[in-house]
This record gives C-alpha cells, sequence and structure tokens, in this order.
C-alpha cells in the first residue's frame, strides 16, 4: 500500500533500495527524466534508484517479458519520485520543518535498532555509496514526509467508538489470549519400551524426570524433558490431541510424535482469557484506519498531481 509504504519506509529507510549507491560508468551521461513545479529529476537519480532491482537480474538471458517489466518497473519508480517532490514541496508550502537534532536523533536510534555501532553504520554508508551528509538529506525527506502526511491525512480520517466496539463483538476470537502449555516429551524408540515406562511412571516406580533422562532419544532429556511454553495454536494436531484431555501433571498414553513413540506430560498451563476493549480498543482502530488513510492518501496524491506542473521525459 502507498500509504503504508510512506510510514514504514522511516524505521527501514537505511536498508531500502533509496540508499543504494552510485550508477555505474554508463549512466554517467545525465539527462533530465521529469520536472515536477520547476525541480528537476535526472536520469542519475533514476539510476541510482533503480539499480539494485536490475542488478537482481545481471547474468540472466531476458525475454520480452522481463524487459517489459523492468521498462515498467523503472516507470513506477520515477512515478514515486514524483510523488516525494510533490510531497517535500507541500511541505515547504506549509512549513512543515525537521530539525537537524530531530534527524540526528532518528538516525542514532535506526542505528541502535540495527545493533550496528558508529563504526559499523559509516562502514554501511560507504558500501552504499552514501555519506553522512546524503544519508541524513534522505532520512529529513522521509521523516518530513511523515509529518506531513499526518497532518493532511491522518486528521482527515475518523474511526468513531461504536465503529470500534461493532468490530470487537464480531471478531471477539482475535483478541483471545491464546492457551499456552508447558510439556515434558520423552521420544523412545520402541513402541514396547515406551508402554513398559509409561506403565512405571503411572504406578510411582519412576518419576517422569527420571524417565526422560535415561530412556528419552528427543529434546529437552537432559532437563527431565521439558520442553518449555507452547501457544496452544502453535502445537500440531497430533500433539493437541494428546494433551487435551490432561491436567496439570497428569502423562498421556504412547503417541506417535514424528512417527516415533513418545509420552508427553502437562506441566503447567496458562488458561487464555480475553482481552478487553480498552486493552485492544487503539489496535482496532489503526486496523479500521488502515484502508480509510489508504483512500485519503490516494485523493491527497491525486490532488497535488493535478494542481502540478509535471513534464514525464522518460
Amino acid at each position: 500500500m502507498r500509504y503504508f509504504w510512506q510510514l514504514v519506509i522511516l524505521g527501514a529507510v537505511f536498508f531500502l533500495s533509496a540508499t543504494a549507491g552510485p550508477a555505474s560508468a554508463r549512466d554517467v551521461v545525465d539527462r533530465i527524466v521529469a520536472v515536477v513545479n520547476g525541480d528537476v529529476i535526472t536520469l542519475f537519480e533514476l539510476n541510482q534508484r533503480y539499480r539494485p532491482f536490475v542488478e537482481q537480474f545481471q547474468g540472466q538471458d531476458l525475454g520480452e517479458a522481463e524487459k517489459r517489466m523492468l521498462l515498467d518497473a523503472k516507470r513506477q519508480l520515477l512515478d514515486r519520485m514524483i510523488d516525494e517532490v510533490l510531497l517535500r514541496q507541500e511541505a515547504q508550502r506549509l512549513e512543515i520543518a525537521v530539525t537537524d537534532l530531530e534527524v540526528q536523533t532518528q538516525a542514532r536510534q535506526l542505528r541502535e535498532r540495527a545493533g550496528l555501532s558508529e563504526l559499523q553504520f559509516q562502514e554501511q554508508l560507504t558500501l552504499q555509496g552514501l555519506n553522512r551528509e546524503q544519508y541524513e538529506r534522505r532520512l529529513r525527506d522521509e521523516m518530513l514526509r511523515h509529518r506531513l502526511l499526518g497532518f493532511m491525512v491522518r486528521r482527515k480520517v475518523v474511526v468513531t467508538s461504536d465503529e470500534v466496539r461493532a468490530f470487537y463483538e464480531a471478531n471477539k476470537e482475535e483478541f483471545a489470549q491464546q492457551r499456552r502449555v508447558r510439556l515434558g516429551l520423552i521420544l523412545f524408540d520402541s513402541q514396547t519400551l515406551a508402554e513398559e515406562i509409561l506403565a512405571r511412571i503411572q504406578a510411582g516406580e519412576l518419576s517422569f524426570g527420571e524417565a526422560a533422562g535415561r530412556y528419552s532419544r528427543g529434546p529437552g532429556a537432559e532437563q527431565g524433558g521439558d520442553m518449555g511454553m507452547f501457544a496452544w495454536g502453535d502445537l500440531s494436531p497430533n500433539w493437541r490431541g494428546a494433551v487435551e484431555p490432561l491436567r496439570v501433571g497428569d502423562v498421556s498414553s504412547v503417541v506417535l510424535i514424528q512417527d516415533r513413540p513418545a509420552v508427553i506430560k502437562l506441566l503447567e498451563e496458562e488458561a487464555g482469557e480475553l482481552k478487553t476493549l480498552a486493552d485492544v480498543e487503539e489496535q482496532i482502530r489503526e486496523m479500521l484506519m488502515e484502508p480509510l488513510l489508504d483512500e485519503r492518501y490516494d485523493i491527497y496524491m491525486e490532488n497535488l498531481r493535478n494542481r502540478a506542473l509535471i513534464d514525464v521525459r522518460l
């Protein structure tokens, strides 16, 4: 979604194709490919953004269909770059600004989120053909667009409390906190051994943990067969079938796990519960707003384009 792309690019700007390196030597000859209200987009800039996409097909013998796809992708990228110029011009018109401190703070947060040191960050920029100034300029543009869209688009989209409540009532199962279970497993080499050890566990001759340590050929044997916690929905049907009738402390009958005989113990259980409307109200509001935001964004960009003087020369 175009609106969604505009929002998430803030978190991904360091890794997107927008940060690709310079075009190759054969693209040095430059020309104007679009003029947007007097601001130009050059072939060099377009190729710089387009290069990562083309590199996916290097060395391949492309047919006519692939060549058309590449050309269409280039035109779509140019359209996106035109939208970026329009949004930057609109931000200037409305005097929406991003300070140097905000850009530097955002850059630091993105670097830390990526787990990079300052030196690693600089090395990544160098690998992508960018210096710090170029990176921060692109980051500033994305922050401006994000702020503009929040001001001009989001404020015009309203989701009422009644709509939120109606969605909650119609989709309560989506907001149920899943039942979680902690399971123990003993995986045996043979059916005969499985039945023998299960009988000894049930008779109290052997604890489940001791049996797991001695006989299990599965994971967690050294921890007494303890497999940890699982969300109920993440268990396969045969696991759920074995665990469903158990109470905490119970051991299942012999079942097949990965085509091998096994017994399962329910070590702990956390019952699922329904989240309240108050807990999920903002989550639902965002879900309901997304398609409305897309629609408003399309209208907003169409209006900007209709008012603009755009000359495409690709």
